[in-house]
């Protein structure tokens, strides 16, 4: 399997599946509409951009992972810019796509195998949070859902995550 572009982090505390990461800034491509609000043409609309649906008609290399995540407007979905077009990257075409900057900072997240439903993200996501209340974090986020493999990896082999910016508090 080829390795796929990743963004940069440190993790500075680890505790079994849990960790506190610091990203770096990164840039994204992010799908956001309120007529598809259960992204059914999100993963879609994003594999063309970057397979040549953009303004340079330039294809783009696949990165991991892919992030969704809850808003009050609804779903959005959003792939990682790889990091040689972060001076200069394609415009997208599809007017629900928008680049956007990940903003370097703290994360809480929790890694775990499985399908990807509703159902398991809303169970990791309350251990998540459990976890950050243990350590005295206030989140700071929307909580994300991180996908690592494609839909054709078996449900034990993948790898998942959900992440929240999170803030040390005193």
């Amino acid at each position: 399997m080829a390795r796929y572009e990743t963004p940069a982090y440190e993790v500075t505390l680890k505790e079994g599946n849990f960790e506190l990461r610091i990203y770096k800034d990164f840039y994204i491509v992010e799908y956001e509409n309120p007529n598809d609000p259960d992204l059914n043409y999100g993963f879609g609309t994003l594999f063309r951009y970057i397979s040549k649906s953009n303004d340079r008609s330039e294809k783009i290399s696949m990165t991991i992972p892919v992030i969704k995540e809850v808003t009050s407007k609804g779903l959005k979905m959003a792939f990682v810019v790889p990091q040689s077009f972060w001076d200069n990257i394609p415009r997208p075409t599809d007017e629900t796509l928008k680049i956007g900057k990940f903003e370097e900072g703290l994360f809480a997240t929790l890694t775990y195998t499985g399908s990807w439903t509703t159902e398991k993200e809303q169970k990791q996501i309350k251990r998540l949070e459990a976890w950050v209340a243990e350590k005295q974090l206030s989140i700071a986020s929307n909580y994300m859902v991180a996908a690592y493999n494609g839909p054709f990896v078996p449900p034990m082999l993948r790898r998942n995550e959900v992440m929240v910016r999170v803030i040390a508090t005193l």
